[in-house]
């Protein structure tokens, strides 16, 4: 059986999060920042994935930070 080859994407790289990549990205625990990606309308479902779109994040950031 071959085992598929991952390779390691830097974060800043990424476009889509998982919800553990996206908390380290946040600094934040796991619920804040469902939490969070819910309250920015960023986040993305696929399936039963919830993936986190880092662009809008960012955008939602900088509109907020204020």
């Amino acid at each position: 059986m071959k085992r598929k080859e991952v390779l390691a994407i830097p974060l800043s790289d990424k476009r889509l999060l998982n919800i553990t990549e996206f908390q380290s990205y946040s600094g934040l625990g796991r619920n804040s920042a469902l939490k969070l990606s819910k309250e920015a309308k960023c986040r993305v479902k696929y399936g039963k994935r919830i993936l986190i779109d880092r662009k809008k994040f960012d955008i939602w950031c900088e509109e907020n930070s204020n």
